[in-house]
């Protein structure tokens, strides 16, 4: 449990662009008769899941206490973010691994990208508010460590 927070977010970030990367992807035709493209993890890729949501746990657990004492006003939104973190990584397993929809004839890596794209940003959104968070702690902890997530 010694590992720094910027040494946690760089492993989750690196293990989930690997994880989305190679991960099948498989067409899933819905009653309305569209098709959705929905991830297909094997039991590697479920160990791996585990694995990148115990990494964000551990972040959560290291640095969400000072955000939400030093943001008060933004407990929800703090909430939130870890929320969409964890179904990313977890593939959104709760949403039977869906990835999206595509148009006919478009390749799953537009799918793989975008999704990638938004975890990427909603993770840079948290790793904002830590620097805004570490900025203002009387302690002053840098805040360089995140800079370019």
């Amino acid at each position: 449990m010694g590992e720094e927070p910027e040494g946690l977010l760089s492993g989750l970030k690196e293990g989930t662009r690997r994880l989305v990367l190679r991960v099948p992807v498989v067409s899933v035709a819905m009653e309305d008769g569209k098709n959705e493209w929905c991830f297909s993890p094997e039991e590697e890729d479920l160990r791996e899941m585990d694995r990148l949501e115990e990494i964000l746990s551990r972040w959560e657990e290291t640095v969400a206490p000072t955000m939400r004492v030093l943001h008060p006003d933004r407990e929800g939104e703090i909430s939130e973010l870890f929320r969409i973190l964890r179904a990313k990584l977890l593939l959104n397993r709760p949403n039977k691994y869906f990835l999206g929809y595509l148009r006919p004839g478009e390749s799953s890596d537009l799918g793989r990208n975008f999704y990638l794209t938004t975890f990427d940003r909603t993770l840079s959104h948290l790793a904002g508010l830590l620097r805004r968070t570490t900025e203002g702690s009387p302690e002053g902890s840098p805040p360089g460590p995140f800079k370019g997530i």
